[in-house]
């Protein structure tokens, strides 16, 4: 017996045995000998078993393959050693996702639609309800008219078609074929090169990605007053929809990347009333000196990504005009001037040069970095400084208290919840100051706005959780759109070296974007996540 193990274990560790795993599994459920499953395994290796005991991690890593990958991958790994599954296999996990597409207005059964499919099967789990953020952001395509069997329809169009075509279907002959070409030869109407998406997330542990209700194209030369009429539909599908609010819970943000089209709607709606006595909201937020109480009528507030909104401040440290704080203007000449003062940094010309001068102006990380070099600044021996010097390392010590606590809350994770929000009311306050004091010379009027707009979120984000659900737990980290950029990003990613596409097939990535993103909810270890977004104090070596 002892002789037949030996003969297992040397067949195993000397040759590519295919699916080993399943068929050790499957010895171990039949109850085969030693000799049996040395036989079994040289039959697999020579191609004659095929043991097919799919676990769920099996077919999870077969969709990551096919989607990522394409079929061609997936059958070279099936025909491997590792033996995954085949696409007709997976077929069940990779049920498309037929979402409406909106071609022409905004339409409301299309997002009542799209909301049905995404959230009914959702599982509120043991927290029950929670709340939800509804995000918008364009994705560019790739400028193309596109036909869906489905509904008889051109799509592809912008939202002015409507206005200058009597009909989107197709029929019988190519008389609505004629008319589009002709309407857009003549610049009434535009292809859209960029395609619109809303879409509604959880705040929650898990399951916080974001899913699309609303895909359209766009030409962008729409109104900010048809941004807020679009706005305002999205809300009110949510809240009609018996897979909505009724089953998951509320909404309780708009977020937007700042375009400013939909910076002026959102700033209509979300400033449509006062938070009073009486209302839910009123006894957690009404004690807070300087909080705006204004929300919409539903009390939702708008809000911002905090990533773009760091690199936004380096983009005006690292002008030449800077930033003007207690009457001294920091700029990127200044700052190398005073970064080089900070000891345990290994600072050269060429890495300080390259912090302020960013060839990537998106890389998050070295944001974080500047930002929080400058607040170390305050720990500088000032005992010699000259009256100059000590004027403008005053000012260099506000900003750096300032980003200090606007940072900290989202790169420290000690603090508690009640510490996160003392931190960035502390940084609203100081800004306020610089701000009354310096005007748009402290930082660009949008900015500021977006800032105070994102601690006022932040803020009224707890106050909610307090309505709701006290039990539940507040997330900080997914303030903004940033999930939406996510789906944006595999989306692209699936399509390999075609990374722009049309409306029709967005609607397929997205799909598979959606599994992909199920898949990594279940095992977050999968999911290289991207460098350049990453959160964290940096220290000398950062």
């Amino acid at each position: 017996r002892v002789e037949s193990f030996r003969t297992l274990v040397d067949v195993i560790s000397t040759n590519d045995v295919p699916a080993l795993p399943r068929l050790l599994s499957n010895a171990h459920k039949e109850g085969w000998s030693a000799s049996k499953t040395t036989e079994m395994a040289w039959l697999a290796i020579r191609n004659l078993y095929h043991p097919r005991n799919y676990t769920a991690l099996d077919k999870d890593l077969a969709v990551l393959v096919y989607e990522y990958g394409g079929d061609s991958l997936l059958h070279a790994l099936h025909n491997s050693p590792f033996a995954l599954p085949t696409r007709f296999t997976i077929a069940d996990q990779r049920r498309e996702l037929s979402l409406a597409i909106t071609v022409g207005s905004v339409k409301m059964r299309d997002i009542l639609k799209n909301i049905e499919m995404l959230f009914k099967d959702i599982d509120a789990g043991k927290d029950g309800k929670v709340l939800h953020t509804l995000s918008q952001d364009e994705i560019a395509g790739d400028g193309r008219l596109c036909y869906l069997d489905a509904t008889d329809e051109i799509a592809g169009l912008c939202e002015h078609a409507t206005t200058e075509l009597e009909t989107f279907k197709m029929g019988s002959d190519l008389t609505s074929v004629h008319a589009t070409v002709k309407a857009v030869r003549d610049g009434r109407i535009h292809v859209g090169k960029e395609f619109s998406v809303a879409a509604i997330s959880r705040h929650a542990a898990t399951d916080y990605g974001a899913k699309p209700i609303f895909l359209m194209p766009t030409c962008k030369h729409s109104s900010w007053q048809t941004a807020a009429i679009n706005l305002q539909k999205f809300v009110a599908g949510w809240k009609l929809s018996p897979y909505g609010e009724v089953r998951h819970g509320p909404l309780a943000a708009i977020a937007s990347d700042g375009d400013p089209n939909r910076t002026a709607a959102l700033h209509l709606i979300c400033t449509e009333r006062e938070v009073k006595a009486g209302d839910p909201l009123h006894e957690y937020v009404s004690r807070l000196p300087g909080l705006n109480l204004f929300t919409s009528a539903d009390f939702l507030t708008e809000e911002f990504d905090p990533k773009h909104k760091w690199k936004c401040i380096r983009r005006a440290l690292s002008s030449k005009q800077g930033i003007l704080a207690n009457g001294v203007v920091i700029n990127k000449n200044m700052l190398a001037h005073w970064l080089e003062r900070l000891a345990g940094h290994d600072w050269s010309g060429e890495s300080i040069h390259a912090l302020l001068n960013p060839k990537d102006p998106q890389h998050v990380p070295s944001t974080v970095k500047l930002l929080t070099l400058m607040a170390d600044l305050r720990s500088l021996d000032s005992s010699d400084f000259t009256p100059a010097e000590a004027n403008t390392y005053r000012a260099l010590c506000i900003l750096g208290e300032m980003f200090d606590a606007l940072l900290d809350p989202f790169i420290n994770p000690t603090l508690s919840l009640s510490e996160q929000i003392i931190q960035l009311a502390k940084f609203a306050h100081l800004a306020c100051a610089l701000f009354l004091k310096h005007g748009s010379d402290f930082m660009p009027n949008q900015l500021y706005g977006h800032l105070q707009c994102m601690v006022k979120s932040a803020i009224f984000k707890v106050a909610h959780s307090k309505v709701l659900n006290p039990s539940l737990r507040v997330f900080l980290c997914l303030l903004g759109d940033d999930v939406l950029e996510i789906l944006f990003g595999r989306s692209r990613m699936i399509g390999g070296h075609s990374p722009n596409m049309a409306i029709d097939e967005l609607r397929r990535r997205f799909g598979s974007a959606l599994r992909v993103d199920q898949i990594y909810a279940k095992m977050p270890h999968l999911e290289k996540l991207a460098r350049r977004l990453s959160l964290g104090r940096c220290g000398s070596g950062g």
